[in-house]
């Protein structure tokens, strides 16, 4: 009798486990990082050619955050771009908060060289080659790699393509060349499942866009190069390229529909800046940043497939918004941006965590991580705030 008490109480014990354990797996959190915008000519002032610089190019990567601890003295200052200093203090604390939250995934919105890269990088060296420069560029995106690698060692991390990652100029892109090729190999070595990293491998060189399945609530993250259908974008294949990428959107979110699954989207360039939105009339509206063909047909996405969309994730505004747009007065779709690292617009750095309800199948809120330059601390606040 009393054997067959203490397996009834093993069972009981086992069933109340395991309640609570699905009652904690009704949300879940992760976190994303905008416009990091690192730069590592900061101290390098009027010294033409910059020695700091010169020693970059001449090591390899891993050796760059001795070189770069050593070399830099502190925090940089409001209206400046990201130094070492700041990259390591934002992701130790995002590290940290990830931690805390048990955040399951990472999300880099895009962004993640300097403004201005290739003007500094020309005054700073002298070579106006471009060889040269897509060598200095693929040091510093391997670089930023190691660098989130090493922050979140077991968390996938997803990147986004932005307006100032390139070998070319700010806004510029080439399909199918050799940038999209080589971020392709080095990003997708940040995901931690084997067929994700090869439909990424296999997807992302087209012209840096990829799609990918989750394992939390069966969400499949689609990440787009909103970049391609920016007022500012230039290059070869431009138009040819952005009506592909959206007849690929088209493609994915009929696919998430059949299957039942709910998308995330992600992507750096947000359609416009809005006061106030919904999908069938708009005030204020202040902004487009995305060429109007472009902007019709992804509304109409939008549109077709609000009850597939999780939420909408963007960056390349530098500070962390929120507003939701509303479809046939019943369907709301939640568009929230992420502050940036970068302080290069008077804003301070920040990050967030999201938290995402397994019951209502979207995004519920967040808390916004900022750095105060001037307090030099890291301070948190949440959406219900």
């Amino acid at each position: 009798m009393r054997s067959r008490f203490r397996y009834l109480l093993i069972v009981v014990c086992l069933f109340a486990a395991s309640a609570v354990h699905a009652e904690k797996e009704q949300t879940f959190h992760f976190l994303t990082v905008a416009d990091i915008h690192f730069t590592p000519f900061m101290t390098c002032r009027d010294k033409h050619p910059c020695p700091l610089i010169k020693q970059l190019q001449a090591v390899s990567v891993e050796k760059w955050p001795a070189i770069l601890e050593k070399e830099e003295a502190g925090m940089p200052h409001y209206r400046q771009d990201t130094n070492f200093s700041l990259l390591v203090s934002a992701l130790q604390t995002a590290k940290n908060a990830a931690k805390t939250d048990n955040a399951k995934f990472v999300i880099v919105l895009g962004d993640f060289l300097g403004h201005e890269y290739r003007r500094y990088y020309v005054k700073y060296t002298g070579d106006k080659t471009a060889a040269g420069y897509q060598a200095f560029v693929k040091k510093t995106m391997t670089f930023l790699t190691n660098e989130l690698a090493e922050t979140f060692p077991s968390l996938p991390i997803y990147n986004v393509i932005g307006n100032n990652d390139s070998y070319q100029a700010d806004y510029s892109a080439d399909p199918h060349g050799e940038f999209f090729h080589d971020t392709s190999y080095l990003w997708s070595n940040l995901l931690r499942d084997k067929i994700n990293r090869a439909d990424m491998q296999r997807i992302f060189p087209v012209a840096g866009y990829y799609a990918l399945t989750l394992p939390q609530d069966h969400l499949r993250l689609i990440v787009l190069n909103s970049v391609l259908f920016s007022d500012r974008a230039k290059g070869r294949r431009m138009q040819e390229a952005a009506e592909e990428e959206l007849n690929w959107l088209h493609q994915e979110l009929l696919s998430v529909k059949v299957h039942h699954q709910k998308a995330l989207i992600a992507m750096h360039i947000p359609v416009s800046i809005d006061v106030y939105a919904t999908i069938h009339y708009r005030l204020f509206r202040l902004m487009e940043l995305w060429q109007t063909p472009y902007i019709e047909r992804y509304e109409a996405e939008l549109q077709q497939f609000a009850p597939e969309i999780a939420g909408v994730l963007v960056g390349h505004l530098h500070t962390g918004w929120f507003q939701m747009l509303t479809f046939n007065n019943t369907d709301q779709l939640p568009i929230t941006g992420t502050p940036s690292i970068s302080p290069i617009f008077g804003n301070s750095p920040g990050f967030k965590i999201y938290t995402y309800s397994s019951d209502s199948r979207q995004i519920e809120n967040f808390h916004i991580y900022y750095y105060s330059l001037s307090q030099n601390t890291w301070n948190v606040t949440t959406s219900d705030d």
